[in-house]
């Protein structure tokens, strides 16, 4: 279940946090400013590619997070390009993977958050490990 209040919301702190106007982030992300604001206002739901393009665009973005609250699942692939890449990446075809991401899609706004919250502390954890420390 897509949270889109909650993406808009975020779309629009991540924006102003890097002091972008709707047009100069348009520019960046190569989505037009009206549709972005569409996207702050809940009036419009945008693709995976248009939540990839805007998570590009804005430095401090977590595209994970974006594309979960959205709607999709992360890919591999996504995952290796982010800001998170050298071998940190989420693997959709591991069915436990798979199972946590069709239960994000469905549970109620309170357990995603929680989701959410989790899935943040351990991508910090990922963060702050040393290369060669076990895990």
């Amino acid at each position: 279940m897509k949270d889109m209040v909650q993406f808009g919301i975020r779309i629009r702190h991540l924006r102003k946090m890097n002091q972008f106007s709707l047009r100069e982030l348009g520019e960046r992300s190569g989505v037009s400013y009206s549709f972005i604001n569409s996207i702050e206002n809940n009036r419009f739901s945008p693709s995976r590619e248009t939540v990839i393009a805007l998570a590009d665009a804005l430095n401090s973005a977590e595209k994970d997070e974006l594309l979960l609250l959205a709607g999709f699942a992360p890919t591999e692939e996504e995952a290796l390009e982010g800001p998170h890449s050298g071998g940190n990446f989420v693997d959709v075809d591991d069915p436990e993977v798979s199972l946590f991401f069709k239960d994000f899609k469905n549970a109620p706004k309170e357990r995603r958050d929680e989701m959410l919250r989790f899935w943040h502390f351990i991508q910090e954890q990922q963060q702050s490990r040393k290369p060669d420390s076990e895990q």
